[in-house]
């Protein structure tokens, strides 16, 4: 008697074609996601970026009372030898911001009684109207323009 062979009718796993597509589903979902989230993070620099010249701003405050409200001697450097900024991030005499540009602090020319704070490299007109607008009630002057945003403050 011959033994005949009986059809596999219960299939164990998946296909290639299941495997493939379940493949091109997760890298679609994993494209997708990683742009939000790059959305994301660029979309928080703007308030990094205010974060950071408040806190200049005050630093070079606490600089003019040491120096009877002038800030002629007021700097990044100055910051720096003072304690106010520390050494490793600022000790070049300027800082990174969030947008890899640098920072620079000093006085205004030709008044002693204001200073100037730049941040370079802004990416996006959008994020300098945005800088532009929080800082318009705290400062002298802001101005952002070509990627560069510029905060004075000061007495006249």
């Amino acid at each position: 008697m011959k033994k005949q062979m009986q059809p596999l009718s219960k299939q164990n796993g998946y296909t290639l074609i299941q495997v493939m597509l379940a493949i091109v589903v997760v890298g679609i979902l994993s494209v997708i996601t990683m742009k939000e989230a790059i959305d994301a993070w660029n979309d928080t620099k703007p308030d990094d970026m205010a974060r950071e010249v408040s806190y200049l701003m005050g630093e070079m405050t606490k600089c003019a009372t040491l120096n009877r409200g002038s800030y002629e001697k007021c700097d990044i450097d100055e910051l720096v030898g003072l304690g106010y900024l520390d050494d490793e991030t600022w000790g070049d005499g300027t800082g990174v911001n969030p947008y890899s540009g640098d920072y620079t602090a000093s006085q205004e020319t030709g008044n002693p009684n204001r200073f100037v704070i730049t941040g370079t490299s802004i990416t996006s007109d959008e994020h300098c109207a945005r800088l532009v607008e929080m800082f318009s009630d705290r400062a002298k002057a802001v101005d952002c323009t070509s990627g560069t945003l510029t905060v004075t403050q000061g007495n006249s």
